[in-house]
């Protein structure tokens, strides 16, 4: 028997154990997302068809966030696949057989055509009058300022929060600075956050719903329910201050804060257009571009992680006085030196003499992870040095694949994705920490201000990092880090292997790196500049 998995997202390692162990006499092939995404219909379909699959398995991290449910089960079905599973990392699953999704298919696609066309008539309407609205500045926001305020954070990202990364350490670091500077927050989200200490954080969740065959339709449906909940939750205490986390296809934000005649702060991490361009092929474009000018225009204030990405507001044309450049930070009471590393080295059967290279976060597009593989495989195997790969993301079938030989001899270990209590053990547990981002794809500057290096630097460890915006603003070369060309794995390997020989030389970056954060870099001083921000309202 033949099953193929396709990892859409999620702990890859996990989701094989569990069908190794379900379908023990079972072949198991897997089928890179990058692949899978790679190619047209016909080409994927016939791809499958030649694995002769007799389970089509579809894993994601979280069933009720997947998108186009009934169109992926239908492609394994048209594939030649007796069964059709699709399953997640929290227990959920779907399972269909072939002949019952030929039957129905009929009736789901022309209920999914109407249903979508529905929604996108809905959301060109109330679009419409949003931005006659914005543009005729006729709502007025209060501005008496409190001294203790009350914020509301909005988080209707269409995705999962409950992956450890970048975005849930950003969410859970602003909230608890805020919290820590007197503010009282409410966080309503779309899903848990990882790290939030709920006994501690005020959480409502309001669920997504899994409507929408393709992302742009979901990601509008959930828009459109997240709204229509959110307002009722607010009008019970309304806030003194609304900040949202930028997402796309929404406008919660922008009508909160119309109805509650409070400001809106917007974190603006990046045009959502411009990865619908390059990274997240989410469709409906000009629609998208609309949504996003509607929240630029009506934001009060707009908080940036970099000089670039102020830049690239004021090119559309966005007012200087709006923006406020706000890098991201790291808390270095949680991220610091002597945090169970040993235990955990040898929990994973790594001698303590042995040199360890350490990557954790998302193994995404920007994030180099190819480029760091082509180096691990280009560090000569007599240097007594070990990687450690933690986290999970598009590219991690990809990367594995490539290091397939060196995962057989012990060189690399992937962990696939940690909780977020456990990621500074696992940091801990390395000698050097890798930040090897790459250049954007078409050649514009690179907007990011990654987490993880503020994370690292507040380890106490000798970092090696891509000398690429944000990045070599924030570290000094040969003084608190290595900095290598971005996309050069030969580079990577020698500054690998230069640090890798001299303990002396690791130790003094690593404790320069942690003065560095400590002083400058910390989620409190992140919301601290968000709490300035409110206060200067008053004399606007």
């Amino acid at each position: 028997m033949t099953v193929v998995l396709l990892v859409l997202s999620g702990d890859p390692l996990q989701i094989k154990e569990k069908l190794t162990a379900r379908f023990p006499h079972a072949k198991i092939q897997v089928v890179s997302r990058s692949d899978f995404e790679g190619s047209n219909v016909t080409t994927r379909l016939r791809k499958l068809r030649a694995l002769r699959p007799d389970i089509f398995v579809i894993a994601t991290e979280r069933l009720r966030w997947q998108r186009g449910q009934n169109a992926f089960m239908l492609f394994g079905a048209l594939a030649g696949a007796r069964e059709v599973i699709m399953l997640d990392n929290h227990g959920d699953e779907l399972n269909r057989s072939r002949a019952s999704l030929l039957l129905k298919a009929p009736i789901e696609l022309t209920s999914d055509a109407i249903s979508s066309a529905r929604t996108l008539a809905k959301a060109e309407r109330e679009l419409k009058k949003l931005e006659a609205l914005v543009k005729s500045n006729s709502f007025q926001t209060q501005t008496k300022i409190a001294p203790q305020p009350r914020i509301v954070y909005l988080r209707s990202t269409p995705g999962p929060g409950t992956q450890a990364g970048g975005a849930a350490s950003h969410i859970k670091g602003v909230v608890e600075g805020l919290a820590e500077l007197g503010a009282h927050v409410d966080v309503i989200s779309n899903d848990r956050i990882a790290g939030f200490d709920e006994n501690t954080i005020s959480l409502k969740i309001i669920e997504p719903v899994s409507v929408g065959s393709s992302r742009a339709i979901f990601d509008i449906n959930n828009n459109l329910n997240f709204t229509r909940r959110l307002l009722p939750l607010l009008e019970k205490s309304v806030p003194d201050l609304i900040y949202q986390r930028y997402a796309r296809f929404s406008w919660a934000g922008v009508i909160a804060a119309i109805n509650l005649k409070r400001p809106l702060f917007l974190e603006y991490n990046g045009s959502e257009v411009w990865v619908g361009k390059h990274w997240d092929r989410v469709g409906k474009l000009d629609l998208l571009e609309r949504y996003e000018r509607l929240n630029l225009e009506a934001a009060t204030r707009i908080f940036v992680v970099s000089e670039v990405e102020q830049r690239n507001l004021e090119k559309r044309g966005v007012p200087a006085d709006k923006i406020i450049i706000n890098p991201n930070g790291v808390d270095p009471s949680i991220f610091h030196p002597n945090a169970g590393g040993p235990e955990l080295r040898t929990k994973l059967g790594v001698p303590h003499d042995e040199v360890v290279v350490g990557f954790v976060g998302t193994f995404g597009p920007w994030h180099g992870v190819l480029v760091l593989a082509e180096a691990i495989k280009t560090v000569v195997r007599d240097l007594n040095v070990k990687f450690l790969l933690v986290g999970s993301g598009s590219l991690h079938a990809q990367v594995e694949q490539m290091l397939i030989n060196e995962i057989r001899e012990r060189r690399v270990i992937f962990t696939g994705p940690v909780n977020h209590k456990e990621v500074p053990q696992f940091l801990d547990a390395c000698d050097i920490l890798v930040s090897p981002h790459v250049p954007l794809a078409d050649g514009s500057e690179f907007f990011g201000s990654p987490t993880k290096l503020f994370e690292y630097m507040a380890m106490g460890k000798a970092i090696v990092a891509s000398r690429l915006g944000q990045i070599a603003d924030v570290l000094d070369d040969g003084k608190n880090a290595l900095l290598v060309e971005p996309g050069d794995p030969g580079a990577l390997a020698s500054a690998i292997h230069r640090l890798a020989e001299s303990g002396e030389l690791r130790e003094t970056l690593g404790a320069k790196a942690r003065e560095s954060v400590v002083q400058k870099h910390t989620w409190k001083h992140n919301a601290e500049r968000v709490l300035e921000a409110y206060k200067s309202l008053r004399e606007s």
